[in-house]
């Protein structure tokens, strides 16, 4: 399990997160429980569910961000942004080897470095970001075989 601690906005969020396999973490914000599912093979976005059914707020749209070059999850080795961002660095490159919980990608999202790990044990197909380059959430950054 990893931890950090983050500021948003000046509120303090501690968050732990366990990856339990490629499709499912447990990830603790707050002492609040969440189990996330990574990937379903489905299109549909994913979503943070919390164990214990909470009410959330939308919050306001900013600037479209430039779409990357798929954003449509087409199976379950595809690594989808889960929030927008900026891609600061990309870790890995076409052809390597990974293991699930290795990182990717650091990306900044809400004015703070995020560390994208893999979702899955594999070879990286295809690489569908670069640095510098602005994504938004549900994009295809890697795909995974």
């Amino acid at each position: 399990m990893k931890k950090y601690n983050f500021e948003i906005d000046g509120k303090k969020f501690e968050v732990e997160v366990n990856l339990v396999n490629s499709d499912n973490a447990e990830v603790k914000v707050n002492n609040k429980d969440f189990d996330i599912k990574i990937s379903n093979g489905s299109s549909e976005p994913k979503k943070a569910e919390p164990k214990k059914a909470e009410p959330k707020k939308a919050e306001p749209k900013k600037a479209e961000p430039k779409k990357a070059e798929k954003s449509v999850q087409e199976n379950p080795g595809d690594l989808l942004a889960l929030m927008p961002g900026k891609i600061i660095k990309v870790l890995v490159s076409e052809g390597q080897e990974i293991k699930m919980g290795e990182p990717v990608i650091i990306m900044e999202s809400m004015k703070m470095e995020q560390t994208i790990v893999s979702s899955a044990d594999g070879v990286i197909e295809s690489l569908n970001v670069s640095e510098g380059e602005t994504i938004e959430v549900g994009s295809v950054m890697l795909v995974i075989r």
